[in-house]
């Protein structure tokens, strides 16, 4: 009985915490990418539908996955078939350049305020954020290259 309360414990948080947080940055980094490609203001439904449920599914696969990473470890990122593991993959890589799309968006807009109203402590912040970003976005990619190696080298055994 233990176990069934933590697990809907743990699937619910995930549920109430990440769905709406992925919804939300998926829609503002999609915003974000029509702004930069210089497209109007969404005048089709159709579209605008298909953002807000395309953004609606990333949320649940998204909390979904951590869900089952929170419950039993990283190995579940690499569960099913080659083209499973590999969408699964996508899909969170998907949230993840979202969520890096809206942070440079703050950095850009936080940096160009400082600019603007000869703010250096505002300036400065930003170009902080800009650099623990790159730092953080570079680590995250040595890790997941050790990763893949470390994965590689275990299956040729």
């Amino acid at each position: 009985m233990r176990d069934y309360l933590s697990t809907a414990a743990v699937l619910s948080g995930s549920l109430l915490l990440f769905v709406p947080l992925t919804f939300l940055t998926v829609l503002a980094a999609a915003d974000t990418l029509r702004i930069v490609a210089g497209l109007g203001p969404i005048q089709n439904g159709f579209v605008h539908a298909t953002v807000l449920f395309s953004s609606l599914v990333l949320g649940y696969v998204t909390a979904m996955e951590i869900c089952r990473v929170r419950l039993h470890g990283f190995s579940e990122l690499h569960r099913g078939t080659r083209s499973r593991q590999l969408a699964r993959h996508g899909v969170l890589g998907v949230v993840a350049l979202a969520a890096a799309v809206v942070l440079v968006r703050i950095l850009v807009a936080a940096i160009s305020f400082g600019f603007a109203n000869n703010d250096p402590a505002v300036l400065g912040l930003g170009v902080a954020g800009a650099l623990a970003l790159s730092w953080t976005a570079l680590g995250s990619v040595n890790a997941f290259r050790r990763g893949t190696r470390h994965i590689q080298n275990e299956g040729s055994r």
